[in-house]
């Protein structure tokens, strides 16, 4: 039987993020991977959020070689087609935030005020497809810090950087666990070859859930009653002509579409209400969208919801194994980051309580605002009416919506320690989708019209830039020749 301080279970991206995070965090203790080649991972395209670029500056890895080795392009934001009357985009322009002291919003402010085209919430350059050429000066630096992946090779790399690291990777298939008859502790998990024991074990098994809920018994809290959404197809499609700078979501007739570029291919999915169709029916709805026969890699269902605790006895759950919501806006790999920071910060001094405490706060902060999105004025099918009319609001979302109906969001009015999202995030989705009176916003502007704001020009204009596509292919080719002198 081998030994280790920290054992993560499962070898996804999850599972290799996790195990480089404890391994620059705690140098001194000896991380283990379990992994088994029967548990696959569909490569048709993931999406992340600025966490991603935090984790790399973290674990000291160059997001050149990631770009390079994970076919990556790059993501400024979330475009969103039919979502309502206008196309809108959801990129966090962080300049916007930088205001006198009182008044944080007033240029976001002004545009929901003047009613203003949603292009001009976000740098124009994000919604064209355009990379400035001086980011060549710096091969190190990105123009985002947000990216596209392939999932398959996105996990390769991981996986290589966690061999670099000296995390040991051990491939086996577990059958079940020992647990201390006295402390209720996992004393080891058992697989086809061997026995492995740990003093704590970080469950990242995903939607088998194999020690929280399976081993130690943690129930499941469902959120269903506050999502529409329960099923989804994912597929490949060929490489984009020109690659988007930004993932696209659109609305359909039971739900929403995702399209993620990468270099080679891109990745497709339909997220839908089992209520209306089925997988059969979802996969002959793209077919008519794309024009043309798709291959479905993979079909799922799934419960919108979280565990009751994610951090149990010495047993800590991460990723799908712990919650999940639903693709949009794509929270799966910053919410495992931010899982394992707020982990990494309550391990030393053993603050159980507090860390599932905040660990529930992230998936809350997470639930709501994809919520929101769901704040739809359009009822162009029975689900898009059911949505509208009949969607039951979590109190935490309610209580948002009660204050910004009387005012304009201010900083502060939501708070989550290591949460993904805040108020700048949910003023651009809710403008998106016409949420807030002008007239009264108007009103209130009216007093803070006098403070000057950046008014957002095409920044591609302003400098040399060339298509998104051409930049990468760009850069893999400089890259290449640099490997051939």
């Amino acid at each position: 039987m081998s030994h280790s301080d920290f054992i993560v279970v499962g070898g996804g991206n999850a599972g290799c993020i996790s195990a480089l995070l404890l391994q620059c965090s705690f140098p001194n203790k000896k991380v283990s991977i379990i992994k088994s080649e029967n548990i696959g991972t569909v490569g048709v395209g993931e999406s992340s959020t600025e966490h991603f670029a935090q984790f790399c500056n973290t674990c000291g890895i160059n997001i050149l070689n990631v770009i390079l080795a994970t076919k990556a392009t790059f993501k400024s934001g979330v475009y969103f087609k039919n979502w309502s009357d206008e196309d809108f985009m959801h990129v966090v322009n962080l300049d916007n935030v930088n205001q006198p002291i009182g008044h944080f919003f007033p240029y976001l402010q002004r545009v929901v005020a003047h009613n203003k085209p949603n292009r001009e919430m976000n740098i124009y350059g994000s919604w064209d497809s355009k990379v400035p050429l001086k980011f060549f000066n710096d091969m190190n630096n990105s123009p985002t810090n947000q990216f596209h992946f392939d999932t398959l090779a996105l996990n390769k790399f991981l996986i290589e950087k966690c061999i670099e690291r000296n995390i040991n990777i051990i491939e086996d298939e577990l059958t079940g666990a020992v647990l201390h008859p006295e402390s209720g502790n996992i004393v080891s998990v058992n697989g086809e070859t061997d026995k492995y024991s740990a003093d704590f074990f970080i469950d990242c098994s995903g939607f088998s859930r194999l020690l929280l809920e399976k081993t130690l018994g943690i129930k499941w809290k469902s959120y269903s009653e506050y999502l529409p959404l329960n099923s989804a197809i994912a597929f490949a499609t060929d490489e984009m002509e020109e690659y988007n700078m930004y993932t696209k979501s659109t609305a359909r007739d039971y739900g929403w579409s995702w399209q993620i570029p990468t270099q080679g291919r891109t990745g497709n999915g339909y997220v839908f209400s089992e209520k209306f169709i089925n997988e059969t029916q979802a996969h002959e709805e793209m077919e008519k969208s794309y024009g043309h026969e798709i291959d479905v890699a993979k079909t799922f269902k799934f419960d919108p919801g979280r565990l009751e605790k994610a951090w149990y006895k010495n047993c800590y759950a991460v990723g799908l194994s712990q919650s999940f919501v639903e693709p949009l806006e794509a929270t799966s790999i910053g919410s495992v980051i931010q899982q394992m920071v707020a982990f990494i910060h309550y391990y030393p001094s053993n603050s159980i309580d507090e860390c599932n405490e905040t660990v529930n706060g992230i998936f809350d902060n997470i639930f709501d605002y994809v919520q929101a999105h769901y704040l739809v004025k359009k009822e162009d099918t029975p689900f898009w009416r059911e949505v509208k009319n009949d969607l039951k609001i979590t109190p935490s979302l309610q209580n948002l919506l009660n204050k910004w109906k009387k005012r304009f969001p201010l900083v502060g009015d939501v708070f989550c320690r290591w949460g993904m999202f805040s108020e700048v995030n949910y003023i651009i989705i809710l403008q998106g989708l016409k949420w807030f009176d002008s007239e009264k916003v108007m009103r209130e502007y009216k007093n803070i019209e006098h403070i000057p704001v950046i008014d957002w020009k095409d920044t591609c204009d302003r400098c040399l830039s060339m298509g998104h596509k051409n930049f990468i292919k760009e850069l893999v080719r400089i890259h290449n020749l640099n490997k051939e002198n």
